[in-house]
C-alpha cells in the first residue's frame, strides 16, 4: 500500500527526458539519466579549477553528447525536477558500471537533495581516466535513494567524552 507521505513526484522539464527507473524489482535506488540538448552549454571546472562551459554537439546518428577532458569535473543535466516529501531527502550514488567502465564517479561521493531544493537536479560527475569520454543523453549516469532524514539535536558539551569501548584510533584500528 503506498503512502501519500513517501512519494516522490518528479517533474520532466521536457518530454524526451528519461524516466527514472528501478533496474529490478529489488532494486534499492532508480537510474538517473542524462539529458544533453544539441548546442546547449555544460558547466564544466578544468584539471586546474578553470570554469568552462562543454559545448553539446551531435554524432553523425543524431544522438546529443558532450566529451569530458581527463581530470575535468561536469555538472551533467538531468531534465529532473523533484519534488521531494517533507523529512524525507535524494541521496545520489554514482553508478558501478559507469565507474568501473568508464571512470567516471561522483566528484562528492554520496550527493544529498535536500526537500527544499526545488531546481533541476545537475549531476557531479568526475572524469578519473586519463582519456576523453563521451557521455550521450540518455545514458544512465546516477542512481537515487528516496530517503527518510532525521535532524539530530545537536547539543554542546563541556566535558570531552569518555572512552566506550577498548578500541584506540581510527582510520583502520579496528583490523584489517
Amino acid at each position: 500500500m503506498k503512502n501519500e507521505l513517501n512519494i516522490l513526484k518528479v517533474y520532466k522539464t521536457n518530454p524526451a527526458v528519461s524516466d527514472l527507473k528501478y533496474g529490478s524489482e529489488q532494486a534499492a535506488c532508480f537510474d538517473i539519466s542524462s539529458f544533453i540538448t544539441f548546442q546547449s552549454c555544460v558547466k564544466s571546472y578544468t584539471k586546474n579549477n578553470g570554469l568552462v562551459d562543454l559545448l553539446a554537439t551531435q554524432d553523425a546518428e543524431g544522438k546529443n553528447y558532450i566529451d569530458i577532458p581527463p581530470e575535468w569535473r561536469v555538472l551533467v543535466p538531468t531534465g529532473i525536477i523533484f519534488d521531494i516529501p517533507d523529512n524525507y531527502c535524494v541521496k545520489i550514488y554514482s553508478r558501478s558500471g559507469l565507474s568501473t567502465k568508464k571512470g567516471l564517479n561522483l566528484i562528492n561521493s554520496v550527493g544529498i537533495i535536500d526537500a527544499d531544493y526545488f531546481d533541476e537536479l545537475f549531476i557531479p560527475i568526475y572524469n578519473n581516466s586519463q582519456e576523453k569520454i563521451r557521455l550521450f543523453s540518455g545514458e544512465r549516469i546516477a542512481q537515487g535513494e528516496m530517503a527518510p532524514t532525521i535532524r539530530g539535536i545537536i547539543n554542546y558539551i563541556f566535558d570531552k567524552p569518555i572512552k566506550k569501548t577498548d578500541r584506540d584510533g581510527g582510520f583502520g584500528s579496528t583490523g584489517v
